[in-house]
C-alpha cells in the first residue's frame, strides 16, 4: 500500500499527518515541497525530497507516504492515480473548506479512494457541523463518492512528533501516564489507520 496526503492549500497539517502515517506503517516518507524539512528529520533512508528542480517525474512505489505540498504540481497525478488512499487534510475555516472542495474535485477525477481529515479540531460543535456540511456538499457535488471523514483533534503531541518523527502510540509506549496524556492523538491515529486499511 501507498498513500498520498494532499491539499492545494498550505498550512492544513499535511506534513504532520504524513509523518504520523509513515511511522504508523513504517513506510518511507516522500515530499515534493522544497520548503519542508521533514524529510531531513526522518530516520536514515526513510525520508526523501523530490523537488521539481531535480526530478522531472516522481516514481511510484509501494510502502510510501507521499506528502504533496500546498501548490499545483503536475508530476503528482500519476502517484495519486496509483495510491491506495488519498488523505485530504482541512481545517475548520471557510477558506480551508473551499480549498478542500477544490482539491476533492481535482483528486476525484483520478482516484475515488479518499479520506478527509478535519485537522486540529477541538471537542466542539463546529467540527461536527463542518463534517455534516462537507458530507452534504460531497453528496451534492459527487454522488458516486463514498468518502470517509475523520477528526484529528488539536494536539501538541502530534505537532511535536514532527521533530522526532515518531508515531505517537510508539512514543507513548506502555507508560500509563504518557498513554493518558497522548490518548486523544492515539485514538485519532487508530481511527485513521482503520480507514487507511479498508
Amino acid at each position: 500500500m501507498s498513500f498520498v496526503v494532499y491539499s492545494i492549500k498550505g498550512g492544513v497539517g499535511k506534513t504532520t499527518l504524513s509523518v504520523q502515517i509513515s511511522q504508523m506503517f513504517d513506510y518511507t516518507y516522500v515530499t515534493n515541497d522544497s520548503h519542508s524539512s521533514a524529510h531531513n528529520l526522518m530516520p536514515e533512508e526513510k525520508g526523501f525530497l523530490v523537488s521539481s528542480e531535480e526530478y522531472d517525474e516522481i516514481p511510484f512505489d509501494e510502502n510510501i507516504v507521499y506528502d504533496f505540498g500546498g501548490f499545483k504540481d503536475t508530476r503528482i497525478n500519476n502517484i495519486i492515480k496509483q495510491a491506495n488512499k488519498i488523505i485530504i487534510p482541512t481545517l475548520t475555516s471557510i477558506v480551508d473548506v473551499q480549498a478542500t472542495m477544490a482539491t476533492l474535485k481535482d483528486v476525484a477525477q483520478i482516484n475515488k479512494n479518499i479520506i478527509i481529515a478535519i485537522n486540529r479540531t477541538k471537542n466542539n460543535n463546529k467540527a461536527i457541523e463542518l463534517k455534516e456540511y462537507l458530507s452534504d456538499e460531497i453528496k451534492k457535488s459527487f454522488q458516486d463518492l463514498d468518502i470517509s471523514i475523520v477528526f484529528v483533534r488539536e494536539s501538541s503531541v502530534l505537532e511535536d512528533s514532527l521533530f522526532d518523527c515518531e508515531y505517537v502510540e510508539t512514543k507513548a509506549g506502555t507508560n500509563r501516564f504518557k498513554r493518558h496524556i497522548y490518548r486523544n492523538a492515539i485514538e485519532d491515529m487508530i481511527i485513521l489507520k482503520k480507514d487507511l486499511e479498508k
